[in-house]
């Protein structure tokens, strides 16, 4: 026995589902997917190799190129004669800036002058006037601009293979260039470098030149307006007398002169004026002038009240032994009164002089005011010759400013000029270096990215064949897909006997290819109809050339091989082949029997190599499926199923002839021959919607021509030859 997967048939309805989706989408699952690629990898190499062959030739043919690289740092703008303050610094170039830079290191003048220096024009890789042969000259001319010259064919090719970019947020500037040549691609990156600089210097040097120039102009035009301006002042100074004298006119000395010594004599004659006034008025009240001011300041005063208090000690002291009469101190009270007369006289001569001193001070006073009046009256007059005067003085100070400011800077020019002769806003940090190996095409680089690249082409091609697969491969696809009863598999005879596939059977009745008939006998035989069991099959396919005619001649055998009544009948009357399958002459059938020309005993004959009988379908009727359908055909089923055990029909195909739909009515169990993983989903969903459209019968299928050895990638239930004991001879 053998390993055979197939599926009881229970109630056809528990099993149906919806037909066959019309993009066949719903019959894919990933683990199915993962195993279809799987047994297909017979495909994946050979895409895989195809692929790989693909690039090696590609790295045969294509012409290597070198890409160097030089970078030129942009400095800030120092040793500009236009900026000459040397207190703020330069700001260094900003992102506007960097690209303006990059749009000059493009420019076609420069590339010209790059071309003509390093004689471009007469290399062929850039010149395609100087390529050999027609198609080289073409390729070249077609890689130019219409209408373009020689020379702009030239700067054209030139920057097709430059790239000058910005590194980064840095102020470093790349300039990339790609040769077919090593040694040319670094002396063109490094000497388009070095024209830059030498641009920028040659235009630093014209700018320092023609700013020297202006400078010496301007400054001998100052120099004439500050002799001008100065001489102005001079002369007016002269004709309207305001001479210097400490840093101001004499006018304005003289004022301040006389406003210092008038502020001095009125302050003298307050004091003074105030010294009398409390002289006076001490007297007035009758106080003591003693304790004036300038009355304690009097020497004489001083003496005369030194001596009043001696004599008064004296009186007193005399007093104590002396009465008033006495002489001495009649005498000492006489001396006493003359000193009082005479502190009285001393006293009104300072008051005196107090009074004088007043009246010379306010006349001081009032002659200075009217020298101040005098003074300022004059002032008016010389106000507007000063306004003048400081206006030409302002004219002639700026004129002057201006020269000393335009020395500095031609003085500053000459020096930097001098200095940032050789000097440019850019420097060279990194010179391209020649290189030993082309940049492209990389070889280890391409040879990985061809393999995984390879690998993955080659995944998607076997994923798209088994998504876009037609046909079935596996019963869980088949029942899951279709929703009816898978009833096995047929596997595909690597060479046919003598006889076809039912001679096999014969041959080796315990083969695989007898096995998988088995296994549609016992499908058939569990099914049931009701209570009883189905006695009559259908075989029939969608398409021809499905082995629908042998698995019926093979399925009859095997079952009469059984010991059960048989018989074959061949209902295609329009390609009949049961005949030729059997190795029968071709005899009157089923159309002599359905047309009365013909009885049982006439129609059936038993097969060559079995106890099975066969029913051919005879002669052509002009009406095959009239025929069929006809009563007769009904009576001739039910009068078999009273004789044999098994009525197995074989059909045209159900989409060449609709002759399948009328005979599924009429039996039990219709088996749908499908061959293995070549006839449309599709077209079987469509069948599948014919046949349940015209009866409610059950539908198995059978997948026949199946390949073992491609099946058994695409699921783990395999087919195997279980090896039996030879049969004995009874």
């Amino acid at each position: 026995m053998s390993n055979i997967q197939t599926t009881p048939i229970v109630s056809f309805g528990d099993r149906r589902r919806s037909a066959l989706d019309a993009t066949g989408a719903s019959d894919i699952s990933p683990w199915e997917l993962l195993r279809g690629i799987w047994a297909r990898k017979e495909l994946i190499l050979i895409s895989f190799a195809c692929f790989m062959t693909l690039a090696l030739i590609w790295l045969a043919v294509v012409t290597p190129t070198y890409t160097v690289e030089s970078r030129i740092l942009m400095a800030t703008r120092t040793g500009e004669i236009s900026n000459f303050d040397a207190n703020s610094q330069p700001s260094p170039p900003d992102a506007e800036t960097l690209q303006s830079e990059i749009q000059l290191l493009t420019s076609r003048p420069l590339i010209a002058r790059l071309i003509a220096d390093l004689k471009l024009d007469q290399d062929p890789e850039f010149n395609p006037a100087l390529r050999r042969g027609l198609l080289a000259r073409t390729m070249g001319n077609l890689e130019s601009r219409p209408g373009a010259t020689n020379s702009d064919r030239i700067v054209d090719r030139v920057l097709s293979r430059l790239s000058v970019y910005q590194k980064g947020n840095s102020r470093v500037v790349a300039i990339s260039f790609t040769s077919t040549k090593a040694s040319m691609a670094a002396k063109v990156a490094n000497r388009l470098a070095e024209l830059y600089i030498a641009r920028q210097i040659e235009q630093k040097n014209q700018v320092n030149t023609e700013a020297t120039k202006w400078l010496a102009g301007q400054i001998d035009e100052l120099r004439a307006k500050v002799h001008a301006s100065e001489a102005a002042v001079e002369t007016f100074r002269s004709e309207s007398g305001l001479f210097l004298t400490n840093g101001s006119t004499l006018p304005q000395q003289q004022l301040t002169d006389l406003n210092s010594q008038l502020s001095q004599a009125e302050a003298e004659q307050a004091e003074t004026e105030a010294k009398l006034e409390n002289a006076r008025h001490l007297v007035a009240a009758g106080q003591a002038v003693n304790s004036a001011a300038a009355v304690l300041q009097s020497p004489l005063i001083q003496s005369l009240r030194q001596q009043e208090v001696a004599l008064r000690a004296d009186i007193a002291q005399m007093g104590e032994t002396y009465l008033p009469s006495h002489p001495k101190m009649v005498a000492a009270h006489a001396n006493l009164e003359d000193l009082d007369s005479q502190i009285t006289k001393e006293i009104n001569k300072v008051i005196q002089g107090l009074a004088n001193d007043a009246r010379v001070s306010a006349a001081r006073v009032n002659s200075l005011r009217s020298s101040l009046r005098r003074l300022k009256a004059r002032m008016s007059t010389l106000n507007q010759d000063e306004v003048q005067l400081r206006a030409l003085e302002r004219d002639a100070a700026t004129n002057r400013s201006l020269l000393e400011s335009f020395l500095k800077r031609y003085e500053e020019a000459n020096a930097r000029a001098a200095a940032d002769t050789r000097a440019a806003n850019a420097t060279i940090v990194s010179r391209a270096q020649e290189l030993s190996e082309p940049t492209f095409p990389k070889t280890s680089e391409v040879l990985t990215l061809a393999i995984f690249a390879s690998l993955f082409l080659s995944l998607i091609i076997s994923v798209f064949a088994e998504v876009f697969t037609r046909g079935f491969r596996t019963a869980e696809q088949v029942e899951r897909v279709t929703g009816m009863p898978f009833l096995g598999l047929v596997p595909e005879l690597g060479r046919l006997p003598a006889g076809g596939p039912t001679a096999d059977i014969m041959r080796e009745p315990l083969g695989l290819y007898a096995e998988a008939i088995r296994g549609l006998q016992g499908s058939v035989m569990m099914a049931r109809i009701g209570n009883r069991r189905a006695r009559t099959v259908l075989i029939t396919s969608a398409q021809k050339d499905e082995g629908k005619t042998a698995t019926a001649a093979s399925l009859a055998r095997i079952l009469a091989m059984g010991g059960y009544r048989t018989i074959l009948i061949d209902a295609d009357m329009r390609a009949p082949s049961i005949h030729l399958t059997l190795g029968m002459p071709e005899q009157a059938g089923l159309a002599e029997l359905l047309t009365g020309r013909a009885n049982f005993a006439q129609v059936i004959r038993q097969d060559f190599g079995s106890y099975a009988h066969v029913m051919q379908a005879g002669g052509a009727l002009p009406n095959p499926t009239a025929a069929l359908a006809s009563s007769q055909m009904q009576w001739v089923l039910r009068a078999l199923e009273e004789t044999y055990d098994f009525v197995i029909i074989d059909s045209p195909p159900v989409m060449s002839a609709a002759d399948a739909k009328v005979l599924t009515k009429m039996t039990d169990v219709t088996v749908l021959v499908t061959r293995w993983s070549l006839t449309s989903r599709r077209v079987v969903g469509r069948v599948l919607k014919m046949l349940s459209g015209a009866s409610g019968r059950r539908v198995g299928i059978l997948l026949t021509r199946v390949n073992l050895r491609r099946y058994r990638r695409y699921t783990d239930s395999v087919i195997e030859e279980y090896t039996a004991r030879p049969s004995r001879a009874v």
